[in-house]
């Protein structure tokens, strides 16, 4: 946790910061499989975008958004697979 820590530091752009850390998370195997610290990287990846993207309006972000709400639902184990995935949804809807 310390050198995700480190790289908020080091950026002030929170969009920024989330990249260096997918960087990171990618190019550090002994990060990426702390399960732990995974989450917490996944975490602020999703809840840094949703903020970015529904209370900042940036809509450049929103593919990136939608991808990290995908890792964050497989991440928590509730998704499986595309199957999963769309019964999930289809729960969530009216009617």
């Amino acid at each position: 946790m310390e050198r995700l820590k480190a790289l908020r530091k080091t950026r002030s752009n929170r969009v920024g910061f989330i990249a260096d850390m997918i960087s990171l998370l990618l190019a550090d195997k002994e990060l990426y499989s702390d399960e732990v610290l995974f989450r917490d990287a996944v975490e602020e990846i999703y809840s840094t975008l949703r903020s970015e993207v529904t209370e900042n309006g940036r809509k450049d972000l929103v593919e990136a958004y939608e991808l990290a709400v995908l890792l964050k639902a497989v991440v928590s184990g509730r998704v499986k697979g595309t199957e999963e995935l769309l019964v999930e949804i289809r729960k969530n809807l009216p009617g």
